[in-house]
């Protein structure tokens, strides 16, 4: 007892629910995104070294002339956070939830953001079903409907990729090299796919294996973290909650999944515009949009892997490796790219970064109301910012 008494006059008491102060918290996603940064600076500089800097210098003097190569992808990023806003809105209505367009636009902001500075981009969902949860959303609904998200882009670019199968082949003998990127991201889909339909089906079995290893040392060690030493028990009772909301929503509200699944395609060509139009401007050569939307989606899931921030590298070395092959301009491509990141990545670290820190989120700002739809309160004094 002494030895505790001691440890918590030497450490200030956190507020539960928190997991560290603000200003590290400010220190490390700067520090991501400077990781960010320099990986990608660094991953574009080293790929120039394989092409011809005469050729390099002359498409980047073009480049700079044409501020839209760098407004478009912008735009595009822009445009999918409205698309993914109302994707939200629709899935969260069929739970009796009134989520704002707000409260949906920000979620969605903060997620890419997330996305953008953690490793393999894996930190959006969990942040975008934190700030749910801040909010006063039930945490399981919240997981479903973020879940069944991933669940419906995954099953959208397995779909695509097994239409254009043939093209995707044909694309394999063009792009040089790209071919094993474009091979390795056929392969990944197919891998992800088994994944995420074994866990859809049998959420339970997260609970099970929680349970499992419970008394083990890692359980423990769960334990000490979540302080809370019966965590497999709850995280099993979630499991069972999860897999009856799964149900519900694919089994009786299919109109909503092919909605946001009609939607999540608009999505994809969406982000994918942002690049196709640089790309033919710089490089002189008009690629078939399938082509290009199947070499852009493989791409897309093989850096999506790789553990820096963000992806930050992988994306330009895949895109740049691929579309160089299919253009015949390795040059041109890697300036398309490097414009597209520019646009699309580097600049709403930026905004995401403004919106994060700038814009508060009301904790407990839903609840039911008379009609047993689940809404957004109005503030007691002066409406806040982004309430």
């Amino acid at each position: 007892m002494e030895d505790t008494e001691d440890a918590g006059r030497d450490i200030p008491p956190r507020k539960a629910g928190t997991t560290e102060p603000k200003g590290e918290a400010a220190r490390r996603y700067g520090r991501n995104i400077f990781i960010a940064i320099i990986i990608g600076l660094a991953i574009n500089i080293l790929l120039g070294l394989f092409v011809d800097f005469d050729k390099v210098k002359a498409t980047l003097a073009q480049a700079q002339a044409q501020a839209w190569q760098i407004l478009l992808p912008f735009a595009a990023i822009v445009a999918v956070y409205v698309i993914d806003a109302i994707r939200f809105q629709i899935v969260f209505w069929q739970f009796g939830v009134r989520l704002s367009f707000g409260d949906a636009l920000y979620n969605n902001v903060i997620g890419y953001f997330f996305s953008s500075i953690t490793p393999s981009s894996a930190g959006g969902y969990p942040m975008q079903i934190y700030h749910f949860a801040k909010l006063g959303l039930d945490t399981t609904v919240s997981t479903n409907v973020t879940f069944s998200r991933l669940m419906v882009s995954n099953f959208v670019q397995l779909l695509i990729l097994v239409i254009f199968a043939k093209e995707g082949i044909r694309l394999l003998a063009l792009s040089g090299n790209g071919a094993y990127i474009l091979g390795l991201g056929m392969l990944t889909t197919l891998v992800a796919s088994i994944f995420l339909l074994f866990v859809f089906f049998r959420p339970t079995l997260i609970g099970r294996l929680a349970l499992r290893l419970e008394g083990s040392r890692l359980g423990r060690m769960v334990g000490r973290l979540a302080k809370n030493e019966r965590w497999a028990e709850s995280l099993s009772a979630w499991s069972f909650g999860l897999r009856d909301s799964f149900r519900f929503l694919w089994r009786t509200k299919v109109p909503a999944v092919i909605a946001d699944s009609l939607l999540f395609i608009l999505v994809e060509v969406v982000w994918a515009l942002g690049l196709y139009y640089p790309l033919a401007s710089l490089s002189g050569v008009t690629l078939r949009f399938d082509d290009f939307l199947f070499a852009f989606i493989v791409c897309g899931l093989v850096s999506a892997y790789v553990p820096t921030p963000g992806s930050s590298g992988s994306v330009e070395a895949a895109y740049a490796l691929v579309l160089g092959g299919l253009t015949g301009g390795f040059g041109a491509a890697l300036t398309a790219v490097f414009l597209w990141r520019l646009g699309a990545y580097y600049l709403h670290l930026v905004v995401g970064g403004l919106t994060y820190a700038l814009v508060p989120v009301r904790k407990g700002a839903y609840a039911p109301s008379a009609d047993g739809a689940v809404r957004r309160l109005k503030p007691a004094g002066p409406a806040s910012p982004g309430s």
